[in-house]
């Protein structure tokens, strides 16, 4: 396998694959942030593109690692979305299973996260209906496109990157909800309804001012949706607790996002979704403070007693919507910062 940091190296295999002509003015730049690939931004006068390789052991603290073969999953799933939102997504480029890279079209320069302006306060209403909008015309296709489940029926990638790091190593971690993390693995595993993404989160949307870019698609599967749903929406939770100052813009963005896809698919019971994601929502809050990927920001000692606290208390009083954990994140933020008062 070709060592893409090594740039005398990459150059080469961009030459000698056509990407780049002999010779050509181009400037390669790494792309930081990524704990599973190695991302290069490849830059001539005519052209941008990115090239990505997989890495076998993921850069986070605690051992952790991966089957590189999920670039092939990565780039299949870019090309099925490609077919049913291809305005939101980055043109595949090429694809070498040999070397476990790909490449794709790049974003415009500076193009930022979807992550970085949530957490500078900007919450564009817009974006989370596109995002929700797309997830949704995607799951509603491949929930009947059964061409494309022998494609993405391995769960292996899942499992490595998401069921063993975040929810499992809960269950490690806080024995007492040992039963219910592994009925939620049960049901996500053996629940295949559609084509679910696996990281359906702000830091994987760039925004290109009207224009959004849908990227990382290397845990792709056939599983259940509420993954997806749980995934995406715990973003705004753990944002509500860094910032608490705009909490109630980013818990009316979660509920406002998922009403959106639930009242745009058809392919599933959207009660039962919705009560399903709610518990995987909980499990996946408890998990960004106390798995193997702990959310970068969450810092205070504090805020990760609270995270803990609310999850618990999602799970024991039995929430079934949105609004109601939205309702209940509110109530427990607004208590932590009143001031304590001596009696």
């Amino acid at each position: 396998m070709i060592d893409i940091s090594n740039e005398d190296i990459f150059r080469d295999y961009l030459a000698e694959r056509g990407l780049v002509r002999a010779g050509e003015e181009l400037r390669v730049t790494e792309m930081k942030g990524g704990i599973s690939c190695e991302v290069l931004l490849v830059e001539t006068r005519q052209d941008a593109f990115v090239v990505k390789q997989a890495l076998p052991k993921l850069r986070v603290k605690e051992d952790w690692f991966s089957d590189m073969t999920r670039l092939g999953i990565e780039q299949a799933c870019l090309r099925y979305w490609d077919k049913v939102v291809p305005e939101l997504v980055p043109r595949f480029r090429f694809y070498d299973g040999e070397n476990y890279l790909y490449g794709m079209e790049a974003a415009p320069v500076g193009a930022p996260m979807w992550k970085s302006l949530l957490m500078k306060g900007s919450i564009d209403f817009s974006i989370g209906r596109q995002v929700a909008a797309a997830l949704a015309r995607v799951h509603d296709a491949a929930a009947a496109d059964r061409d494309i489940w022998q494609t993405f029926a391995d769960q292996k990638v899942f499992v490595e990157l998401r069921i063993n790091p975040y929810l499992r190593t809960v269950a490690e971690r806080h024995p007492a909800l040992k039963p219910l993390v592994e009925r939620e693995v049960e049901r996500l595993q053996g629940n295949r309804l559609t084509l679910v993404h696996g990281d359906y989160s702000p830091k994987n949307v760039l925004v290109a001012g009207e224009r959004l870019y849908i990227l990382d698609f290397e845990v792709a599967h056939i599983g259940d949706p509420s993954f997806d749903l749980a995934f995406l929406s715990n973003h705004f939770l753990l944002k509500a607790v860094k910032n608490r100052d705009w909490a109630p813009a980013y818990l009316a963005l979660l509920v406002s996002s998922m009403r959106d896809y639930l009242k745009a698919i058809r392919f599933t019971d959207r009660h039962r979704l919705e009560e399903d994601t709610v518990r995987t929502l909980a499990l996946l809050f408890l998990a960004r403070v106390d798995g193997k990927s702990p959310a970068e920001y969450i810092t205070e000692e504090e805020d990760k007693a609270l995270i803990r606290a609310l999850a618990y208390q999602i799970l024991n009083d039995g929430l079934t919507r949105f609004d109601q954990v939205a309702v209940l994140a509110w109530h427990t933020l607004r208590a932590a910062r009143s001031p304590k008062t001596d009696v």
